[in-house]
């Protein structure tokens, strides 16, 4: 019997997007498939469109609830979910038409917990992908090192019911990804991750993650942090790579509000003394690039309005 895929997608305010969303859901090549559509209390007819799909294909189920954030909306998707796998997929990005398939096909194949794909961003229209069908498979740790340099995120990727099981998305967070990806990677034996494209991620400016620096931007480096700590207890060889990982949250932190209209003044002193306490550990991993070094030296050892000017004036040239 074919498993049951439950493809879980929170939405809110994405009326321009949805459908497109919900389309390319339905023209899977797999089948068997529930959508589970979250109105996270959508103030615009996002309620609405989601009920019409659901009275036109009676494998997409409809919640509708108070507006709780996109963690919530998927932690209540989580909740009614029936399938074997999970998907995850933001309203207002695209899937390709193989892409159930394909991670499903390389899940079987390689009986991995959880199977990682690839993705491109677009703006308009999602350019053409080729096939290429290449894959490989992890150790937990070896999947845990790969996070650290490459990211993490809940879409493109399939999961065994399992590995979420009781493990929810931090709620009022952003990022909410970083907080929970090792302890769902500690319950993966196996991580299969494949250069082919599974999902299209839709850019556009007025995201979340796109948007302006407010202070919730900095449960980045927070979790990022608290990884790290994880990591020096209980996979001291991952150090390295986690590190690098919340260096660069900080530093991401501390230009965003160089660069910001705003001023942030505790955010800036409370980053740039995390700089500075870990600047042993910090030094001693590698950057990637030339420029990270001096900003770290620089926030060491200068005012943070130096800094900010630093920053501006590159900007302008």
């Amino acid at each position: 019997m074919e498993p049951l895929i439950s493809i879980i997608v929170p939405v809110y305010k994405v009326e321009a997007y949805l459908g497109p969303c919900v389309d390319s859901i339905l023209a899977q090549t797999y089948r068997n498939i529930e959508i589970i559509l979250v109105d996270d209390g959508s103030p615009d007819c996002c309620g609405g469109i989601c009920d019409d799909y659901a009275n036109r294909d009676s494998r997409v189920v409809v919640i509708h609830k108070k507006n709780g954030g996109l963690s919530d909306a998927r932690n209540a998707g989580m909740e009614i979910a029936k399938g074997d796998y999970f998907v995850f997929v933001d309203s207002d990005d695209l899937l390709p038409e193989k892409a159930v398939e394909t991670l499903l096909e390389i899940a079987q194949r390689t009986d991995a917990q959880l199977v990682i794909g690839d993705h491109r961003r677009f703006a308009d229209v999602p350019e053409a992908t080729g096939e290429s069908h290449g894959y490989g498979v992890m150790t937990t740790e070896e999947a845990m090192g790969d996070m650290f340099r490459n990211g993490c995120a809940a879409w493109a990727r399939l999961y065994r019911r399992e590995v979420h099981e009781g493990i929810l998305y931090p709620v009022g967070e952003i990022n909410e990804d970083e907080a929970i990806v090792l302890r769902l990677l500690e319950r993966c034996s196996r991580v299969a991750k494949t250069d082919a494209v599974v999902y299209h991620y839709r850019c556009r400016p007025e995201s979340i993650t796109t948007s302006s620096f407010s202070p919730k931007k900095m449960h980045w480096p927070e979790h990022c942090a608290a990884n790290l700590r994880i990591v020096q207890e209980k996979w001291p060889e991952l150090e390295e790579v986690a590190a690098a990982r919340y260096r660069g949250s900080l530093l991401w932190v501390l230009s965003e509000i160089a660069l910001s209209n705003e001023r942030f003044p505790e955010i800036a002193k409370s980053s740039v003394k995390q700089l500075r306490q870990h600047r042993r550990l910090f030094r001693r991993v590698p950057f990637r690039f030339r420029q990270d070094r001096i900003r770290v030296e620089v926030l060491i050892y200068l005012p943070f309005g130096f800094y900010k000017k630093m920053l501006r004036l590159k900007r302008r040239a």
